[in-house]
C-alpha cells in the first residue's frame, strides 16, 4: 500500500483492514479472526496498530515505546516485550517462523504480511451528524462560540482560557449572546474543576453568567444545564441539578453535552445503569468528542465496570493519545483490576500531558502506596505540598493519598477541609472505589451525610 494510504488514513482509523485471516476495526479498537472477536489488550492492540501504520518497514523499539509511553523516559524494555509477546500469541505467530510480525532482536520489528483495506470510512453527512440549525443571531458570534466550546472540551488551563477570551469575543461581537455567556459558566466550573479557581469564585462568577444568559432567554437549553452544574458543583442540591438537567433536554433532547453532564450526576447518585444510559446518547450524538468518549470511561470506572472503562479509555486514547482525562481513567480501572504496572505508567502519562495536575500527582501518590512504595508516596505528598505554594491544590487530592497510605485520620482531616472548601471534587466521594475502606468503616458519614444535605449540619 502506498504510505500515505497506511500512514495517514489508518492512524487517523479511518479505515479497516485485513491481514491473512484477521480484520482489524481501528475506529472500534477490535480485532476479528473469521469474523470473531480477538480479546487483546490495549498495548498489544497499539503495537499492531502502529506496525500496520508502517507495514513492510522497519519500527525500533524505541518508536514503539514514545508511541505507547509517550513523552516518558522510563526504562519499558519488560513492558515492551510483555506486550509484543501477547500479540504474537493473539495472531498465533512465532519469533522464530514469523508469519506476521518479524524481529530484529533487541532492535525493533517489521509487519511482514500483506495488508488490504477492507472499506474506507466516509465521513458522516450533514444529516446524520444532527447539526445545530443556522444561528439566528451575529454569525461571528456564534463561530466563535463554537471555538470556546471546542477548548473548553480540551481540558486544560490553556485552553480554558482559549475558550474564555472566545466567549468574550462573541460577546464583543453579539452583546446578547445568551450561548456565550452558558459556555462561559461552564468553563469557570471547569476552572475549579483544574484548580485554577475556588468553588467559592467560580460559583459566583458562573452564577453571574447563567443569570445573564436566562435573562436574555430563558429557554436556552444549554443556560439550564449550566444552572444545573452549579447546582451539582457548588450547592450539592442534588434534587435540583437533576430537575434543571430534565428541562435542558426537554428543551433540547439532542443535546450531547446536556446527556454528558447529566450522566455525571446520575453516576455521583449511585444511579450507574441510567448514567450509562446517558453517556452513551451523548456518544452517540457527539461520536467524536474526546471529552464524551473520557467521560463515559469515568461514569463505568465508577460503575465498578473496570473492563468496559479499560476499554472505553482505551478508546479516547486511539484518538488522542495524549489526553490527561483518558489516561487517568485507563490508569485507574487498572489499578482495580490489579494491573498495577500499567496504572503506575498510565498515571505518569497523565501526569506528563496535563503538566503535573494535582489529580495525576495524587493517583500516582495512592498508587505508589497501595503497592508499599511509601517513600515514593509520601515524596508525592510534599510535592502536592510545594506545588500549593503556587496553585491551588485540592484538599480531596491530598486526602487521597492519605487514604492510600493507610493514615485515615489525615485522610479524612483533609477530606473535611475538602467539605468547608465546597470542593467540586467531593460530588465523587459516595462512589469513588478508592475511599472503600474508609466508607465500610464508617469513617465518612458525617461527611456524606452533610454533602448530601447540601452541606447543611
Amino acid at each position: 500500500m502506498p504510505r500515505d494510504f497506511t500512514e495517514e488514513l489508518i492512524l487517523r482509523g479511518d479505515i479497516r483492514l485485513r491481514f491473512g485471516v484477521f480484520d482489524l476495526d481501528m475506529q472500534n479498537c477490535e480485532l476479528r479472526r473469521r469474523g470473531l472477536r480477538v480479546k487483546l489488550q490495549q498495548k498489544p492492540f497499539q503495537i499492531l496498530h502502529v506496525l500496520l501504520s508502517r507495514a513492510g518497514k522497519f519500527v525500533t523499539r524505541g518508536q514503539l515505546a514514545q508511541h505507547l509511553w509517550p513523552d516518558l523516559h522510563v526504562n519499558f524494555d519488560r513492558s515492551l516485550n510483555t506486550a509484543v509477546n501477547s500479540l504474537r500469541r493473539a495472531l498465533g505467530d512465532s519469533p522464530e517462523n514469523p508469519r506476521f510480525i518479524e524481529t530484529r532482536a533487541g532492535l525493533g520489528y517489521r509487519f511482514i504480511a500483506p495488508v488490504e483495506p477492507i472499506e474506507e470510512r466516509v465521513a458522516p453527512s450533514a444529516q446524520t451528524m444532527n447539526i445545530e440549525k443556522v444561528y439566528a443571531g451575529n454569525l461571528d458570534a456564534y463561530h466563535d462560540y463554537l471555538k470556546g466550546r471546542y477548548f473548553q472540551n480540551k481540558m486544560t488551563e490553556e485552553d480554558l482560557r482559549k475558550s474564555v477570551a472566545y466567549f468574550e469575543a462573541a460577546l464583543g461581537a453579539e452583546p446578547d449572546c445568551a450561548l456565550a455567556y452558558a459556555g462561559l459558566a461552564d468553563t469557570y466550573s471547569l476552572l475549579a474543576y483544574l484548580g485554577i479557581l475556588s468553588a467559592k469564585e467560580a460559583h459566583e462568577r458562573a452564577s453571574e453568567f447563567i443569570s445573564a444568559a436566562l435573562g436574555i432567554d430563558d429557554k436556552l437549553a444549554e443556560a439550564h444545564t449550566a444552572l444545573a452544574g452549579v447546582k451539582k458543583l457548588y450547592e450539592w442540591d442534588w434534587t435540583g441539578a437533576e430537575a434543571a438537567y430534565r428541562q435542558a433536554l426537554g428543551l433540547k433532547p439532542n443535546d450531547a453535552q446536556g446527556h454528558r453532564m447529566y450522566a455525571a450526576l446520575l453516576s455521583a447518585l449511585e444511579r450507574h445503569p441510567e448514567a450509562i444510559q446517558e453517556i452513551r446518547r451523548a456518544q452517540q450524538l457527539d461520536p467524536l468528542s474526546l471529552a464524551i468518549s473520557a467521560e463515559a470511561a469515568w461514569a463505568l470506572y465508577m460503575a465498578r465496570d473496570y473492563q468496559a472503562a479499560m476499554e472505553q479509555a482505551w478508546r479516547t486514547l486511539a484518538m488522542e493519545p495524549r489526553f490527561a482525562p483518558a489516561q487517568l481513567s485507563l490508569g485507574l480501572a487498572c489499578q482495580q483490576m490489579g494491573r498495577l504496572e500499567e496504572a503506575v505508567v498510565e498515571f505518569q502519562n497523565a501526569r506528563v500531558c496535563s503538566a503535573n495536575h494535582p489529580a495525576a500527582t495524587a493517583a500516582l501518590g495512592h498508587a505508589y502506596a497501595i503497592t508499599g512504595q511509601r517513600p515514593e508516596a509520601e515524596e508525592l505528598l510534599h510535592e502536592l505540598e510545594r506545588l500549593s505554594q503556587n496553585r491551588r491544590v485540592s484538599a480531596y487530592w491530598v486526602g487521597l493519598v492519605y487514604a492510600g497510605l493507610g493514615e485515615n485520620r489525615n485522610a479524612v482531616k483533609w477530606l473535611k477541609q475538602a467539605c468547608d472548601d465546597r470542593d467540586v471534587w467531593l460530588g465523587w466521594l459516595a462512589v469513588e472505589p478508592r475511599f472503600d475502606r474508609l466508607r465500610s468503616e464508617g469513617r465518612l458519614d458525617n461527611l456524606l451525610g452533610s454533602i448530601r444535605r447540601g452541606g447543611r449540619q
